[in-house]
């Protein structure tokens, strides 16, 4: 009987895993084929603004926020629970990669500053799309860190506040 039983409860997890898509694969996925890519192409138009014209960053803007929120869905849709220590550290790296691509775009963003001030509107359109990205990004990460393992919840803590920490530095250069 007790043979019996544990081997209805193996196949049952199997099924459920089966059932269930893959919290880390999908979050990862995200993360390294959706959100990197347009943060490098956000960061090439920054960069080569005024050519790349302000349009385009904007809508390179809208699009990253689209993206973060869809992701963010994904995560809070699946069954939240925890992923495990391994997946963890998996996203963990995946955020920790966009990071310097991240902060070169605050770099550019400060430099351009006066460029995008000589357009009608500039400088207030980049600061709502710094405030877009930011609350988009914040969320994000608060999800990845509210399912993460509780080992890791001190590095989630520790990425999220330099990101934000970015995030509140380029949206002051804007402000004033």
């Amino acid at each position: 009987m007790v043979r019996l039983s544990r081997a209805f409860f193996v196949l049952s997890l199997f099924a459920a895993s089966l059932s269930t898509p893959n919290v880390v694969t999908e979050a990862h996925n995200d993360i390294t084929q959706k959100i990197r890519p347009q943060i490098n192409t956000l960061k090439n138009d920054v960069s080569g603004f005024p050519a790349s014209g302000l349009t385009a960053i904007h809508s390179d803007v809208q699009t990253l926020v689209s993206t973060v929120i869809a992701a963010t869905e994904d995560i809070d849709i699946e069954n939240a629970g925890s992923y495990g220590f391994g997946g963890g550290i998996v996203l963990l790296a995946d955020i920790q990669g966009i990071m310097p691509t991240l902060f070169a775009t605050f770099v550019n963003l400060g430099v351009q500053k006066n460029a995008f001030a000589a357009v009608s509107g500039g400088q207030a359109l980049i600061l709502s799309d710094l405030q877009s990205l930011n609350t988009s990004f914040s969320n994000y990460l608060d999800t990845l860190k509210g399912v993460s393992p509780f080992r890791l919840k001190l590095a989630w803590s520790g990425t999220t506040a330099l990101i934000t920490g970015g995030f509140t530095t380029a949206i002051a250069e804007y402000s004033s």
